[in-house]
């Protein structure tokens, strides 16, 4: 198993210089393609007025326009010497239906964590994509320099989501030197963490397992000491639709985890 589409989603935000070295190290790790996904959000040049009217400013777009050129052309000047294959897709609509749409048929999409200038837009454009999509998403810090292939952790509980991250980040994990799988809650009987274990085996992945008892701690506090712990370089988790999504995944604590700490997230549903 290997990725060899990988698409990025690019744009003029800080942020993408991270995005395009993660979509770099995949692509040169896996021999793979890499496509930069330009959303090209039109609804963003319509103006409405007091009587119901809408109308295009045309202006404003031309103006975008002549950025997102300029954008493709300094970051085609710096890949010429990366020696790495890429294109490029525009598509028109909002950043998460761009995004959406342009992945059905990679392997991975790298997307961003966080987002200079606007707090909290990033990780809302994940959690829409992720859920949507059935391509699993690499989010990645704003501060991340390149993809560390040494210590990779899976977040387990035995569900559906967990287990689809668990095989879209195989190649990942094949990879990486070390692999711990973290079991925070109880794990149904018949879907145990040994058997991630003993799937990931048969795969060539030696992994150990910790279990670490949930006590007085929300699921999201015992997690973020697991990561803190043993400080991996990678986290693989499963996201669990809108509601749980944004509360949980998105909220308190594991928001400081994901966001503060650093560390690439791999995310399938």
């Amino acid at each position: 198993m290997m990725m060899k589409s990988i698409m990025v989603h690019a744009g003029a935000d800080a942020a993408f210089e991270s995005r395009l070295q993660a979509g770099l190290d995949l692509a040169r790790r896996f021999n793979g393609h890499m496509t930069l996904v330009l959303p090209r959000p039109t609804q963003d040049y319509v103006a409405f007025d007091m009587f119901g009217g809408a109308h295009f400013i045309a202006e404003a777009f031309d103006a975008a326009e002549t950025e997102r050129g300029k954008l493709c052309a300094r970051t085609d000047a710096h890949l010429k010497s990366e020696d790495v294959p890429w294109d490029w897709q525009i598509f028109d609509g909002t950043t998460s239906d761009a995004l959406i749409n342009a992945a059905r048929l990679a392997d991975i999409l790298v997307m961003s964590l966080d987002e200079a200038g606007a707090p909290g837009a990033a990780r809302a454009w994940v959690s829409d994509v992720v859920t949507a999509s059935r391509t699993p998403v690499l989010a990645v810090p704003a501060s991340t320099k390149r993809i560390s292939w040494d210590r990779a952790m899976v977040a387990y509980d035995g569900g559906f989501e967990a287990a689809n991250a668990l095989r879209a980040a195989l190649p990942l994990l094949q990879a990486a030197l070390h692999v711990r799988i973290a079991e925070v809650e109880t794990v149904p009987e018949e879907f145990p963490v040994t058997d991630a274990a003993t799937y990931l085996s048969r795969h060539g992945v030696r992994a150990e397992i910790a279990v670490a008892a949930k006590g007085d701690h929300s699921v999201e506090e015992r997690l973020l000491n697991e990561v803190n712990a043993w400080r991996p370089d990678l986290l693989v988790m499963g996201a669990y639709g809108h509601g749980r999504w944004r509360e949980t995944l998105f909220g308190g604590v594991t928001r400081f985890m994901l966001g503060e700490l650093g560390i690439p997230v791999l995310l399938a549903h």
